[in-house]
């Protein structure tokens, strides 16, 4: 029989749970370098036997930093995230906030939520990450809000989240490959197969089929860095025959069309015309420029800051998703319509 409510102490929780004093107090103020584990293990001890903390201990746990904003991304070296730090960074300094950048490690024992949990920031910011059942439990045990940021898959009304209309990006770009008059298409998709990924597929074969119904496509997988492209890119052009319009996930795989066509010694706009997707700054240098779907990810982070500020308030939940308009930017790398 569990002690009554008015008896049960920090001592109760930390032998319930197996642990120190020491350790039962960390996971339950959110502090401390703990595994989730401990910290899950010692907060189902104290729910299960009723602990409440004194009135003092509670206002230390509930404390949040209300001038703390940490972002969350999977890497911190290639274009897509510098401008994502770069919006992230405006936005927040913009709204009074600093910024916190942490790096989702592949090591398990190193979770970012613990690292999260112990600084207790006002919110977190998750850019192409969704978290697990058990990563989220620990940020909302610590009520550090969460805005998921262009998400891999979808949240399904569960988080806040930020993105842009990916299905519609992919329409564009298809209409405009066929309005050049080509009839041979091949799509370059990311492998894994992310929700955006799948969106832009799916917008671009809608295009397909209203603009060009008797057009032929054919998709090449690649990793999302391009990495592995050229193969089963030369294999498509044999198979289609040029000129052949292409449309990539995102600009780095288009870049990468581009390095495998140039080994082809097929030319740009040509044979391959070529429409990317996020429309970076090193895409319109390129030679001959390039057609690519713009994300607006200024406003794209400018929006998941404000959420952060709106979820603090107590936003109620199902969360819609916020969804910002993308934008066709037509360079040389494609036909003239």
């Amino acid at each position: 029989m569990s002690e009554p409510m008015g008896s049960v102490t920090l001592r109760t929780v930390a032998e319930a749970a197996g642990v120190s004093i020491s350790t039962a107090s960390r996971a339950l103020a959110g502090r401390g370098d703990l595994t989730s584990v401990t910290r899950r293990t010692v907060l189902t001890a104290a729910g299960e036997l009723g602990y409440r903390p004194s009135r003092r201990s509670h206002s230390r746990q509930s404390a949040l930093d209300p001038r703390l904003i940490e972002l969350v991304l999977g890497t911190f070296d290639d274009p897509w995230s510098s401008s994502v730090v770069a919006g992230i960074r405006t936005a927040a300094f913009a709204s009074g906030y600093d910024l916190v950048l942490t790096l989702e490690r592949e090591d398990v024992a190193d979770d970012w939520p613990a690292r999260v949990a112990r600084r207790r920031p006002s919110g977190v910011i998750l850019g192409v990450i969704k978290p697990t059942r058990a990563q989220l439990q620990e940020l909302t045990d610590a009520t550090i809000p969460v805005v998921l940021l262009d998400p891999m898959s979808d949240p399904r009304g569960e988080l806040a989240s930020v993105g842009s209309t990916d299905w519609q990006g992919g329409y564009d770009a298809g209409a405009h490959l066929a309005a050049s008059g080509l009839t041979r298409f091949v799509f370059v998709a990311g492998v894994p197969r992310y929700r955006f990924g799948k969106a832009r597929e799916e917008g671009f074969r809608a295009a397909i089929r209203d603009s060009c119904p008797d057009g032929t496509i054919t998709r090449v997988d690649s990793d999302w860095m391009g990495a592995e492209l050229t193969g089963g890119f030369a294999a498509a052009v044999r198979e289609l025959g040029a000129p052949v319009g292409v449309f990539a996930s995102n600009d780095n795989l288009a870049l990468a069309v581009y390095r495998a066509a140039e080994r082809l010694r097929l030319a740009i706009p040509h044979d391959v015309s070529v429409v990317g997707f996020n429309d970076e700054r090193r895409v319109a240098v390129a030679s001959p420029p390039m057609t690519s779907v713009r994300q607006p990810l200024a406003a794209m982070t400018r929006r998941a800051v404000q959420l952060v500020g709106e979820l603090r308030s107590g936003r109620p939940q199902p969360y819609e998703r916020v969804e910002l308009r993308t934008e066709l930017i037509v360079r040389r790398s494609t036909l003239p319509v």
